[in-house]
């Protein structure tokens, strides 16, 4: 009884956070959507294209920042509470941005060289440099961010992406407009020095001073940490990778048709990202059994949302793009289609699984499942590129994708986390036949945004009635779903959706004769 409590208490405590989060990622995502765009359109697709190199080799000096501890900072904010972990994050911050200060000063040093390298065109050079302060501002604002995520202090985690990116929108757009490209990295620049201030007021606010904890208590910090940056590590590589591939085989056009690809899958995951955030102290405050059973549900709920939207975006990702970021952008929808592939394998819980291994201490896990994936990606991306264009390169990000997946699943049966496959299975299933009404809307010669309309609302309804036929939620999940979401924001709504969920639950019933 006493473990049903407890799980129970952290999908009510997850889901009261990822929805605060959630309102603030969402908002921060709407304002950066529409900036997007804007910009895309403002700068054109070789602009785009070159707005979106620019902060790639700030990407890989980022590498020599934070070493994993605000990762670890986070974990033991949670399980220590306000008053024991003050010290700690004093001594945290200190050597973050410690670190970040150096790996800033020798970009700023090796800025002509890493751009040649990486990106091959010596043209870039100014702007490199001028993206070089994100590698600071960005490390500040992650560790602010990671610290008040362990306190528990979701009014700043919503508040914070907004900041962000309100204040680069703003910025970007005007002075893309006055300069340019160089102005739109400026402007991008500027918004991170606004948040990361923010952040780390917010973090005063929140603790007041930060004395600093002796030297020692680092090493457990790196200790816990040092696989997640590794793991960090490789993520970041591998978008610099990507980066230089797509910037060696391919034009900048088809760069910023890409980028605009890429752009709109990570709106589909803003879906998951807060409860993947908000997972973590959830994971690291139960133990034992109880882990494994509440990554069920986060596997389950997770696929719930990402899996159909995949789906969706696959198929309609000709509208999407027009409706979005207009006709010039015509390579994009192909690459989205065949990226939205990779979110078919939410349904195995990829979203919990990072969060699953970080709270009960498994980090070396998450650090071999990005090894897994980039022992895929790199044989395979540059060969693929040179051969199919960067429909090559998106093909290589799937398959690395479902490499690191299959072995994150792996490793989770290891330690007591079992995987529906069944679940994850009939999951797929009602999100493909929920296709079925979209056949004849497809047809309707309007504009973009009034067929994406009918799409999705036919689409929504469709998934929602077939996901308890095909016994993807049952009484057990309208029930744990209404309890988690009654003291949230989404309520009402989620009142709405669950009864109507309710209704085709009970002709699943009936038609099964239960």
């Amino acid at each position: 009884m006493e473990s049903r409590q407890s799980i129970g208490s952290a999908v009510s405590e997850t889901a009261a956070s990822a929805v605060s989060i959630l309102g603030g990622q969402a908002s921060a995502t709407l304002v950066a959507g529409i900036a997007s765009i804007l910009l895309a359109r403002i700068l054109g697709p070789e602009g785009y294209g070159k707005y979106a190199l620019a902060t790639t080799v700030a990407s890989l000096l980022s590498i020599f920042t934070d070493f994993g501890v605000s990762a670890a900072v986070a974990r033991e904010a949670s399980r220590r509470g306000r008053e024991g972990v003050a010290g700690l994050v004093g001594l945290a911050l200190a050597f973050t941005l410690a670190s970040a200060l150096v790996s800033t000063a020798l970009g700023a040093l090796l800025s002509e060289r890493l751009t040649l390298l990486l990106l091959n065109r010596a043209e870039m050079v100014q702007l490199t440099l001028l993206a070089l302060p994100t590698v600071f501002l960005n490390s500040a604002l992650n560790f602010s961010y990671f610290a008040l995520l362990g306190l528990g202090d979701t009014a700043s985690l919503a508040a914070l992406p907004v900041i962000r990116d309100l204040s680069r929108s703003v910025l970007s757009l005007a002075l893309a407009a006055a300069y340019g490209v160089p102005g739109a990295v400026a402007g991008l620049v500027a918004g991170y020095a606004l948040a990361a201030a923010s952040g780390l007021a917010a973090l005063y606010r929140r603790l007041g001073r930060l004395p600093l904890a002796p030297a020692g208590e680092l090493k457990p910090l790196l200790g816990y940490g040092l696989p997640l940056y590794a793991s960090s590590v490789l993520g970041t590589l591998s978008g610099i990778y990507q980066n230089s591939v797509a910037a060696w085989f391919a034009t900048d056009v088809e760069v910023g048709n890409f980028k605009v690809a890429m752009n709109f899958a990570a709106l589909i995951q803003l879906l998951v990202a807060p409860i993947s955030l908000s997972l973590l102290p959830a994971f690291s405050r139960l133990s034992g059994d109880d882990s494994g059973r509440f990554f069920r549900y986060a596997a389950r709920y997770t696929g719930l949302i990402l899996v159909p939207a995949g789906v969706y975006a696959a198929v309609e990702s000709r509208d999407l793009v027009a409706l979005v970021y207009g006709r010039e952008y015509a390579l994009a929808p192909g690459y989205l289609s065949l990226y939205s592939a990779s979110l078919l394998l939410s349904g195995l819980g990829t979203a919990a699984l990072p969060s699953f291994f970080q709270g009960v201490g498994d980090t070396r896990a998450n650090l071999e499942a990005s090894l897994a994936g980039l022992a895929v990606l790199l044989p395979l991306a540059a060969p693929l590129t040179q051969r199919l264009g960067l429909y090559g390169l998106v093909a290589s990000l799937v398959a690395s994708s479902a490499s690191s997946a299959a072995y994150g699943v792996w490793r989770a049966r290891r330690v007591g986390a079992e995987v529906d496959f069944l679940h994850a299975t009939r999951t797929c299933a009602a999100a493909l036949a929920a296709l079925a009404p979209l056949a004849p809307l497809a047809l309707l010669n309007v504009h973009p945004a009034l067929r994406v309309a009918a799409t999705a609302t036919a689409y929504a309804l469709a998934y929602g009635a077939l996901a308890p036929l095909f016994g993807c939620i049952d009484g057990g999940d309208i029930e744990v779903l209404g309890q988690a979401l009654r003291g949230t924001p989404l309520k009402p709504l989620a009142s709405l959706v669950l009864r109507y969920e309710a209704v085709f639950l009970r002709a699943a019933r009936n038609l099964s004769g239960k």
